[in-house]
């Protein structure tokens, strides 16, 4: 279990790399510079953020 959990911890950590990187482009405008792509990618930090909480929380646990 600890090994699926920290497993999964770095692909939530990747992703939430690439949505911050994602986020930044958009906002100095490299990508395209729409209030609702930047409110998306917000919400998609948010999640893996609170993913990663709750996997440390499992991982707390063990």
């Amino acid at each position: 279990m600890p090994h699926r959990i920290a497993e999964r911890r770095r692909r939530v950590e990747a992703q939430l790399q690439d949505y911050e990187r994602s986020l930044a482009e958009i906002r100095t405008g490299r990508g395209a510079n729409s209030r609702a792509l930047q409110l998306q990618h917000a919400r998609l930090i948010s999640q893996a953020r609170t993913e990663l909480a709750s996997l440390d929380a499992s991982q707390a646990r063990l």
